[in-house]
């Protein structure tokens, strides 16, 4: 009894999963996110018998690694990119260009939303909301038809939440995972597949389009000219790549530095946007000083402080042992963990940063493929929670747009949530 009384004397589980609560906490209090798991890793580090001097000396060591600053400067350049374009209006360009080369509606519907969702942006559903209503001017923008058309603006905006390279919820989990983005992309691509699949065979076939839009002039060269910030990532990552691989081969180091395909990528997107659109000097370093740029850098460094901390108090190595002692399944917690996190946050780079650094550890010991499916499973159980979110921004802007309830938007998930869950479940019995 005398013990239960003692925190120093609790569990390494239970010390953990109290600082996961006060960070859970203190987002709803509206704490910055990076500034909560900060403050519970030093905390964690201290609970762990680190003495204060140690505590901050590994924070600070993880805050300023090389891999940390790569992080830091990889999402920087994505910020950077999203916010240039939607400021350029290039986004719109290229919503518009496409619809001049499909005549189905519904492939409109559903194209529109994830091809806006290539580019990760804050309120990002409010782009293509309209151009789904546009490509299906079914009568009744009430009720059924209402929701239906919101569920499918959110449901298609987010396939590339599970593998484009562009996002910071990606970017963070394959820095957390320490993978080559290539491997992470190759298993969760299969997956966003399946979410596509369950979308067109649930959500789009209900769709009541009306008839198919007067025809117009196919513009593809001027489409792909809007498009060339994402074709440039989309070459420079594999070829780059590629590049590396075969120097290695040949001289056995390329000679550049580790990780640099998607940086120099993201680089070269940011130069294309900047010199295609004429954007001044002044406006690039405005791009640069933006709040929302600095709380997402806040974030990845929370994250980073509080991984590091895990290792370095131990608390990882007592957590495997306590597991292994009273029985508790590991899967429970890296399917759960991520889940819960989604679910309160809303946001994929936040749910990655306050539960990965807490499951990552629990399947380290693994190689390879069955260290990815654990990965994996824990990736898109937190994406399922973060779906469901009644605080992700994407699904309160879509049914504001489209004047429906936000209970009249979830039945529609059902179907292709169900497949998606399906699908994972089946894809990590294979992997693993």
């Amino acid at each position: 009894m005398t013990a239960l009384l003692d925190p120093l004397t609790w569990p390494a589980l239970v010390k953990v999963l109290c600082c996961f609560a006060l960070v859970v906490a203190a987002t709803r209090l509206k704490i910055n996110l990076g500034v909560s798991l900060m403050g519970a890793g030093v905390l964690l580090g201290l609970w762990m018998g680190l003495g204060l001097a140690a505590a901050l000396s590994a924070g600070l060591e993880a805050l300023f690694s090389a891999w940390t600053l790569r992080l830091a400067l990889l999402v920087g350049l994505i910020q950077i990119l999203s916010h240039l374009m939607k400021q350029a209006g290039q986004l719109e360009r290229i919503v518009e260009l496409f619809s001049t080369l499909v005549k189905s509606p519904k492939v409109v519907a559903g194209v529109m939303p994830a091809l806006i969702g290539l580019l990760p942006m804050p309120g990002g559903a409010l782009f293509s909301a309209p151009m789904v209503e546009a490509s299906c001017p079914a009568p009744g923008r009430e009720g059924k038809q209402a929701a239906l058309l919101a569920t499918v603006n959110y449901w298609f905006r987010h396939h590339g939440e599970y593998w484009w390279p562009l996002y910071p919820g990606v970017i963070l989990a394959v820095a957390l995972l320490k993978v080559e983005m290539a491997f992470y992309i190759l298993l969760m691509l299969p997956l966003a597949l399946v979410h596509l699949a369950g979308g067109s065979w649930f959500l789009l076939r209900r769709i009541d389009s009306g008839p198919a839009p007067s025809a117009q002039r196919p513009r593809i060269g001027d489409f792909l000219k809007a498009c060339a910030p994402i074709i440039v990532v989309i070459v420079a990552v594999p070829g780059l790549s590629l590049a590396a691989a075969a120097w290695n081969k040949a001289s056995g180091s390329a000679p550049w530095p580790e990780g640099p395909p998607l940086t120099l990528g993201l680089a070269g997107a940011v130069a294309q946007v900047a010199i295609a659109n004429r954007i001044s000097l002044k406006n690039l370093v405005q791009a640069l000083w933006r709040r929302e740029l600095l709380v997402i850098l806040s974030l990845v460094a929370g994250a980073m402080v509080f991984q590091g901390m895990m290792k370095s108090s131990g608390a990882v190595v007592s957590i495997q042992d306590e597991m292994i002692r009273y029985g508790i399944p590991t899967l429970a917690l890296i399917a759960v963990l991520p889940f819960i996190s989604g679910l309160v946050t809303g946001i994929a780079v936040a749910y990655v940063a306050a539960s990965f650094p807490l499951v990552v550890p629990l399947f380290d010991h693994l190689d390879g493929v069955d260290f990815m499916a654990h990965a994996v499973l824990a990736y898109v159980c937190g994406y399922f929670g973060m779906m469901l979110s009644p605080l992700h921004m994407c699904i309160l802007l879509t049914k504001d747009y489209f004047k429906c309830s936000l209970g009249s938007c979830y039945p529609g998930m059902a179907g292709p949530l169900a497949l998606s869950a399906l699908a994972l479940a089946g894809w990590y019995l294979i992997l693993a």
